[in-house]
Order: structure tokens, then C-alpha cells, then sequence
């Protein structure tokens, strides 16, 4: 089937000034993995909690090893 993801696409809401401000701490195209990389942490499937970047510096990027949103 031409066009088949990898993974299926989910949907959450998530408020918008969150999802910018997550967007700027992360990298906009790096929210995903951060998010499957907790989930992940949360459903014990590692001990690894996604790397939080520092409040001082919220356009850092975040190494993750997720891929791209």
C-alpha cells in the first residue's frame, strides 16, 4: 500500500500556548519523540526518562531516539 506510516497517526489535544512552548523547548518537528519517548518511560518499556531541557534556554534541542513528530 503506497503511503502506509510506519506507525499509525494518533490525536491529542493539547492546549496551544503548551504546544508552542513545547514546540520552542524541543524543536517543532522533535515534540513526537519527546512524547513517545515518555510514553515509553511511563509504560515501562525503559527506565529513561526523555531529557528535560533547561528553563533557561527553552529552543534547545533535545536529543531523542523517537524521530520527528
Amino acid at each position: 500500500m503506497p503511503n502506509v506510516e510506519k506507525t499509525p497517526r494518533q490525536t491529542v489535544r493539547v492546549e496551544k500556548d503548551l504546544w508552542a512552548k513545547a514546540g520552542a523547548a524541543v524543536g517543532e518537528r522533535n515534540r513526537g519523540a519527546v512524547i513517545r519517548d515518555f510514553l515509553r518511560w511511563l509504560t515501562h518499556e525503559t527506565d529513561e526518562l526523555p531529557e528535560r531541557p533547561p528553563k533557561d534556554k527553552p529552543n534547545s534541542a533535545v536529543s531523542s531516539k523517537g524521530g520527528e513528530s
